[in-house]
């Protein structure tokens, strides 16, 4: 059976995935790829290759859509097609985030998977006690050691094994959550050298996963008419995949959107591809696709599902209450959380946290919070005020509140 690699994206970051796909069979002709879109298909949506999600293959696909925001949702079903790819028959199989992008064969993947049954990257690796790169090495542990915008498995028992223990994890615990010990579906994989301390490839080939958090001990050379990684040791590598994580393609400096200060002009010998990729995406429908809403951000009537209501159904299903589609105004949870008075009434596109929002909370935290801590802590002394702080950690998880729909 073909080898295979698949990517999971919404409907808006469709022009990335068509980039990867079209990067990734110009050098691997002879595999299949697929992308298995965590959205509902409009008719817009054209492209063979696209799978759609089917209770067959993921049974709780609908309450996952619900309880996950939308990048919780895309990185849980992970597993689940990895499974399904492995029940159809392919025993080699890559995942790849949709805004990788490929420029070299896959060869070198397959023959990793050939010995081992799990092949990942870490963010980097080499020791810095001067660390001067984007991410650092704190923010890494609270995002798990390896990034799984990349993975490659094979369906041997232990393969099987893993995704099977993966796919019960992340039905309901794929959150970002940093108390309760999660990164969306990234950390559960710091067990699978545990777990199988001889069939795991940490792969130290730095031609593979090169992003934001890995540029510091990387070079981006042209030789011969193809991209070569020169690795902070002096070791030549193939560029296979590179990975535009919180890339946007308006930005002509900006590699990561997050990390604004760390652009071309830190790593200037990545402006090629970087230019190369930003060309390739318009070309693929990025006006097109990046403006479609996401289906899942609204209940049936088109009103806007805010985190809060997210994380309270998360507490409404452990307790075994009964729904049957929890975006239908006329199911149990939404009458529920319209009897509580827990419902926006608002009716806009996608809510995201922009900078606007950001600058709002911050003048809100220097006008109210601030001024009323200080009085709390005058008024309770610092003692009594530190017990009110470790306490009140509490108060900021949404699930604390599920009292609202008691």
């Amino acid at each position: 059976m073909k080898h295979v690699a698949f990517t999971i994206c919404a409907k808006n970051y469709l022009a990335q995935a068509l980039t990867l796909k079209k990067s990734f069979k110009e050098y691997n002709p002879d595999c299949d790829f697929f992308i298995y879109l965590a959205d509902i298909r409009d008719d817009a949506i054209e492209e063979s290759d696209v799978r759609d999600l089917d209770v067959s293959w993921i049974p709780a696909w609908k309450e996952m859509a619900f309880k996950y925001d939308v990048v919780e949702f895309n990185t849980a079903i992970k597993p689940f097609c990895i499974n399904q790819l492995f029940d159809q028959g392919y025993e080699k199989v890559a995942y790849l985030d949709p805004d990788t992008y490929v420029k070299d064969s896959f060869q070198y993947i397959w023959d990793v998977l050939d010995r081992k049954s799990i092949m990942l990257t870490p963010h980097y690796f080499s020791v810095n006690e001067n660390f001067n790169g984007a991410v650092g090495d704190a923010a890494i542990l609270g995002q798990g050691v390896f990034n799984l915008g990349f993975g490659a498995y094979r369906a041997t028992a232990n393969g099987r094994k893993l995704i099977s223990w993966w796919m019960a994890k992340l039905q309901n615990q794929c959150y970002v959550e940093s108390s309760e010990g999660m990164f969306v579906d990234q950390k559960w994989m710091n067990y699978a050298p545990v777990f199988f301390p001889d069939d795991v490839e940490i792969t130290h080939h730095a031609g593979i996963n090169v992003a934001i958090w890995n540029l510091h001990e990387r070079e981006l050379l042209i030789e011969n008419n193809k991209y070569v990684i020169k690795r902070f040791d002096g070791e030549k590598f193939p560029l296979i995949l590179f990975h535009f994580s919180g890339f946007d393609p308006f930005e002509t400096k900006v590699i990561n959107r997050r990390h604004p200060q760390y652009n071309v002009d830190t790593y200037p010998s990545f402006k090629p591809i970087i230019e190369e990729y930003r060309q390739s995406i318009y070309e693929n429908g990025y006006d097109k696709y990046s403006v479609m809403p996401y289906s899942f951000s609204t209940f049936s009537n088109g009103e806007n599902i805010i985190v809060m209501q997210r994380r309270l159904f998360r507490k409404y299903v452990a307790t075994q209450r009964p729904f049957v589609d929890p975006f239908d105004i006329n199911d149990s949870f939404y009458k529920l959380l319209k009897k509580k008075g827990c419902l926006t009434k608002v009716f806009s596109a996608n809510i995201r946290a922009s900078k606007g929002t950001k600058e709002t909370a911050g003048k809100m935290e220097k006008r109210f919070l601030i001024p009323i801590a200080k009085l709390l802590k005058k008024i309770l002394g610092i003692r009594w005020y530190f017990y009110f702080v470790r306490y009140a950690t509490q108060f900021r998880k949404p699930e604390y509140h599920d009292f609202l729909i008691k």
